[in-house]
């Protein structure tokens, strides 16, 4: 394997996003996920993270969904509570190490207020660019694009010529990686522990 492709949300950072639903409903805006737990229930937070919609936009929509006055500084907080660390040490200095063997990318289904949040909180706590530990790092509101659209696997290999039989796909959705598979890269549904020891268990030294 000579290429990893990294998911941000749950991998690199760690996220709860039981935390912004709580929030949510202190502000008054309720169901915002279907019975499944995993989708949301209205397409705003999707039309949000491919960039349908801007940000004003979308706080405007949630705010019409509150059955009380949120603030949107109410809003852009709650919906960043899902944010529980701005990288841990560990990963950061994982990252360092692993790009001058390997070329390594950033897949994230993200959005403008969430970027802004990390971005600017972790290159001021560690001195660095966090884009740069990757080669590239893509954001789906940047690309109109979002996993698991088999469209925006095959942006980031025809874009980087990567070779999917060399290119290892780390997720924490079951879903994402299945259509990484599906387009040929070798897939791995994280779920916790050392991305040190998961790369070396998939034959990835450094």
């Amino acid at each position: 394997m000579e290429n990893i492709v990294f998911d941000f949300g749950g991998v690199i950072i760690n996220l709860d996003v039981s935390r912004t639903i709580n929030e949510f409903e202190r502000l008054g805006i309720v169901n915002v996920l279907n019975s499944t737990g995993h989708n949301y229930t209205n397409s705003i937070f999707y039309d949000f993270e491919i960039g349908k919609v801007s940000e004003i936009e979308f706080i405007k929509k949630l705010k019409s969904l509150s059955t009380l006055s949120p603030s949107c500084k109410d809003i852009r907080q709650a919906w960043n509570a899902m944010i529980l660390d701005i990288i841990p040490k560990e990963n950061i200095d994982f990252l360092l190490r692993l790009g001058k063997t390997h070329r390594i990318f950033l897949l994230s289904n993200s959005n403008s207020i969430h970027q802004d949040k990390f971005i600017t909180e972790v290159n001021e706590k560690n001195n660095l660019s966090f884009n740069h530990l990757f080669e590239r790092a893509y954001y789906s509101h940047e690309i109109g694009l979002r996993k698991p659209n088999k469209e925006i696997y095959n942006f980031l290999i025809q874009k980087n010529k990567l070779n999917t039989d060399e290119t290892l796909f780390v997720d924490d959705s079951i879903d994402n990686v299945k259509i990484a598979e599906e387009v040929g890269m070798k897939g791995y549904h994280y779920s916790g522990g050392s991305l040190e020891e998961i790369l070396a268990n998939n034959g990835i030294t450094f």
